[in-house]
């Protein structure tokens, strides 16, 4: 299904980039999501975003707000300030909407049937293609986020196993700086009532400077430390949703 609604959003966004807006639009919006270091190793934490917009009739605009992570990959308390350039595309009518969304729900079932799904999962699917289509526009943005990590980083956890549990590994995150810069990039997909938008946001991040440190120490009991390893964890993925209401 992942690789299915990837496909979709691909055809979609084809037909996408060559439209402009029809009129003017500012929007206030509040998101939540999740935010995921790309290591398997570490958890994910929550993230809140408070956001303002604005687009001129071309669909080109900007994005600036304020965000909050309780806790970054084991570390508490981050703040940023999002600013990026964004385009947005042009509102489609219901029609196009619906179409869009049968084509959705007929792509998922052409892939579940050559995938040799059954009918459960071919009905699930095709309910999440039409909905996933029915967006009224989408947008697309690119930019910075300068913050400040203020918490600390928390406890070593340890693994063991073998025999007696003779093998142990701990795993920890440091926090070597405390100012961060992020490069983001996302793409959301606005569904809109009357003067809101419920908005579905997937981007990608990029830390430059060696704010989360991932670290990781093991042995065996009675000789000690054996290997060590560390690896900056630089690369994080968020999928947010929230509220707009535009004015």
């Amino acid at each position: 299904m992942k690789r299915n609604l990837c496909i979709l959003i691909a055809i979609l966004l084809g037909g996408c980039l060559g439209t402009h807006t029809s009129a003017q639009v500012r929007d206030l919006s509040f998101m939540a999501g999740v935010n995921a270091p790309l290591n398997k190793e570490v958890g994910s934490g929550v993230v809140f975003n408070l956001n303002y917009g604005g687009f001129t009739r071309s669909g080109i605009g900007f994005r600036m707000g304020l965000q909050w992570m309780p806790e970054v990959a084991e570390v508490d308390h981050a703040f940023g300030f999002p600013v990026a350039l964004a385009y947005r595309t042009k509102a489609r009518s219901g029609a196009e909407r619906l179409v869009s969304g049968a084509v959705g729900a007929i792509g998922a079932i052409g892939y579940d049937a050559i995938s040799g799904d059954d009918s459960d999962d071919m009905a699930r699917d095709a309910l999440g293609g039409f909905l996933l289509n029915l967006f009224r526009d989408m947008e697309f943005s690119a930019g910075v986020t300068p913050g400040y990590v203020f918490g600390k980083p928390g406890p070593a956890s340890r693994a063991t196993w073998g025999d007696s549990w003779q093998y142990w590994e701990d795993s920890w995150t440091e926090k070597p700086r405390d100012f961060s810069l992020s490069l983001d990039a996302g793409v959301c997909l606005n569904y809109s009532l009357w003067r809101f938008d419920l908005k579905v946001m997937p981007a990608i991040h990029y830390y430059l400077f060696d704010n989360f440190v991932y670290r990781t120490a093991s042995g065996e009991v009675g000789v000690g430390e054996t290997d060590f390893q560390e690896q900056p964890l630089r690369w994080f993925l968020t999928v947010s949703a929230g509220l707009a209401f535009r004015f």
